[in-house]
């Protein structure tokens, strides 16, 4: 073997990689879906058992559902009382 081919190689496969990662990253940029910040401030309260005891696949599903306003902020079973308190805190809303 050569060490010419093989530095060949290694810039080719080298700058492949360096241009899929530099197109990933753009396209990252470019299509990320914005996420409301009270929906992040309620999953972060949120248990995160994931059980689906509220009727939602889990506990992301719960927390855009409560911003959305297709679920109450009683809705988690596991997490009663403070934490209905702090979401109706959050969504501005008194806890049902």
């Amino acid at each position: 073997m050569n060490i010419v081919g093989i530095v060949q190689a290694a810039l080719i496969v080298g700058g492949t990689g360096a241009l899929i990662g530099f197109f990933l990253c753009f396209a990252g940029e470019k299509l990320k879906v914005e996420i409301d910040e009270r929906e992040e401030k309620i999953l972060a309260l949120l248990p995160g058992v994931n059980c689906g005891a509220c009727g939602h696949a889990g506990c992301g599903t719960l927390a855009a559902a409560i911003v959305e306003g297709a679920a109450k902020t009683n809705a988690c079973p596991v997490g009663r009382g403070a934490l209905t308190e702090q979401i109706g805190a959050i969504m501005s809303v008194s806890a049902e």
